[in-house]
C-alpha cells in the first residue's frame, strides 16, 4: 500500500514558523551587529583623517614659514656670513651676445 502525504499538524506548523522567525531575526540581529561595528572603524579613520589633515595644514604653515624670505636671509647671514652687499659692491655687467640695432 502506497502512503498518503502526510498534512502538517498545527504544533508541528506552529513550530516551524517560530523557527524561520527566530532565524529572521537572528540574521537581522547579526547584520546589525555588523553595520554598528563598521560604523564605529569608519568614525575612528575618520577622526584619524581628521587629525592628520590638521597635522598637514600645521606642517604646511612651517614650511611656508621656514622658507620665508625673512627667514632665510637671517639663517644666510649667521650661519653662512652672507650680507646684503652695498651700492659699491654691485657690479652689472651687459650681457654678451647683445647687440643693439642701429
Amino acid at each position: 500500500m502506497a502512503k498518503r502525504g502526510v498534512a502538517l499538524r498545527g504544533r508541528t506548523l506552529v513550530a516551524l514558523v517560530l523557527a524561520a522567525f527566530v532565524l529572521v531575526a537572528l540574521s537581522i540581529v547579526w547584520r546589525r551587529t555588523l553595520g554598528i561595528g563598521q560604523s564605529e572603524r569608519l568614525a575612528a579613520l575618520d577622526g584619524k583623517r581628521n587629525e592628520l589633515e590638521g597635522e598637514r595644514a600645521r606642517l604646511e604653515s612651517d614650511i611656508r614659514d621656514a622658507s620665508s624670505r625673512q627667514r632665510l636671509g637671517v639663517v644666510a647671514e649667521s650661519q653662512l656670513g652672507m650680507h646684503i652687499p652695498s651700492d659699491r659692491q654691485v657690479v652689472i655687467l651687459p650681457r654678451p651676445g647683445r647687440r643693439e640695432s642701429p
